[in-house]
């Protein structure tokens, strides 16, 4: 136990190859090949028999496998039955609360996270900040460092008429206002995490709700054989993409949202 969780939280274990493709020259300075950027992935999952997997994986640096990891950050406070533990204290087997009951982690993936500019001045693997009390007393009641792969989730009386449900999921990233939500480059790497629970569902980190971990419905539509059966390696708990079950609330964006409700 010790040791596994030792491992999911080295940073120094999940380093990022990233090669920028429209600048890798051979030595007579022309252009290569596009590269595929690669990233470490390091995965601890709940085995049938109640043992844990732990496997480091190399991936491409692709929404699909980010998503996987990227979520929470390192002393991200996790609801669980025992009181909140941060996220890179957590194993699998252990039982969070979830909007569901209390269930139990069933797969935790890490990576690290690599700051940075691209050449355009824009933010490199940029992560949001939500300041305390963004959404009012106690929501969030710290600050939450969270990546791209955080969704929360956004309520509004419209939807329900229209969508048939008044809850909705949309990136954290859609709200960043400069002010209470916004953009940070860490000055240094910042280890990354995500959890899946057996079924998709909704955990309150700090009081801002949020989704654990699920590829999508449609996850495997891009996918040649090579990459999904890179894919599902990451998840020696799963058998098929199907086995992720149901995604338990729409997922949108904030543009999409807006426009429901201004209609």
């Amino acid at each position: 136990m010790t040791s596994l969780r030792h491992n999911l939280s080295g940073a120094q274990r999940a380093e990022s190859v990233q090669i920028p493709q429209d600048r890798a020259l051979r030595q007579d300075d022309q252009p290569r090949r596009n590269v595929t950027l690669m990233r470490k992935y390091e995965a601890a999952a709940l085995l049938p028999d109640l043992t844990i997997s732990f496997k480091s994986h190399v991936a491409p640096a692709t929404p699909l496998f980010e998503e996987t990891s990227t979520a929470f950050a390192r002393g991200t406070l996790i609801p669980t039955v025992r009181g909140p533990v941060a996220i890179e204290d957590l194993l699998p087997g252990d039982y969070v609360e979830t909007a569901g009951g209390s269930e139990p982690v069933m797969w935790i993936g890490s990576t690290t996270y690599v700051p940075g500019r691209n050449d355009d001045g824009t933010s490199l693997n940029a992560l949001m900040r939500v300041t305390s009390g963004s959404y009012g007393l106690g929501r969030p009641d710290f600050d939450l460092l969270v990546g791209p792969a955080a969704r929360m989730v956004i309520k509004h009386q419209k939807l329900g008429t229209l969508l048939g449900q008044d809850c909705v999921l949309a990136p954290v990233s859609d709200y960043a206002d400069g002010d209470r939500l916004f953009e940070v480059t860490p000055a240094g790497t910042v280890q990354m995490y995500h959890l899946m629970t057996r079924r998709h569902t909704i955990l309150k980190i700090g009081g801002i709700e949020m989704e654990t971990y699920h590829p999508g419905k449609s996850a495997g539509q891009a996918l040649g054989q090579n990459l999904r059966s890179l894919f599902l390696s990451m998840f020696p708990n799963i058998s098929q993409l199907e086995d992720f079950g149901q995604v338990s609330m729409t997922r949108t964006s904030r543009e999409v949202i807006d426009s429901l409700i201004d209609t």
